[in-house]
């Protein structure tokens, strides 16, 4: 089974989402890649943001269990790719010596109802509504379908 590692700032929002969200469709797939995230700034053994596990629990996924880890405690030798929740995310992972060719970075789709807005970072919500976690759970659901694709 190969594993990959998402990656954000504190590990209560985005990279957890990306982590259930993946486990979801890669089970459904049937292929062997399972997920687990960590953040580069988590403070240990917290719990998803509120609207995290809400906002998951609406599309029928569980992070009522999650607990942050901080990403240098983690054994990076145990994955095969590296997924990046922003570019800053990716530069880091890049710096602790993680191969250029095993690091991504998750990028929403355009947004098809404002043709100016070019944005392609998964916009962090920590702190936003409901509505804003919405939006970021399924942004981060149409980019991880398109990285399972290229799996």
């Amino acid at each position: 089974m190969k594993k990959v590692l998402f990656v954000c700032t504190g590990n209560t929002c985005r990279s957890p989402m990306a982590e259930v969200i993946f486990n979801s469709l890669a089970a459904q797939k049937g292929l062997e890649w399972r997920a687990e995230s960590a953040g580069v700034a988590a403070i240990g053994d917290r719990p998803a943001s509120q609207n995290a596990i809400q906002a998951v629990a609406e599309i029928g996924l569980d992070l009522s269990t999650h607990s942050t880890r901080f990403l240098p405690y983690v054994d990076l030798n145990q994955f095969s790719l590296f997924v990046g929740l922003s570019e800053e995310h990716a530069d880091i992972l890049r710096s602790l010596g993680i191969p250029d060719e095993l690091v991504r970075v998750l990028r929403r789709a355009p947004n098809k109802d404002d043709k100016y807005d070019l944005r392609m970072d998964i916009v962090d919500p920590y702190g936003g509504d409901i509505n804003a976690y919405r939006k970021c759970r399924d942004d981060i659901a149409g980019a991880v379908e398109s990285l399972i694709s290229t799996l």
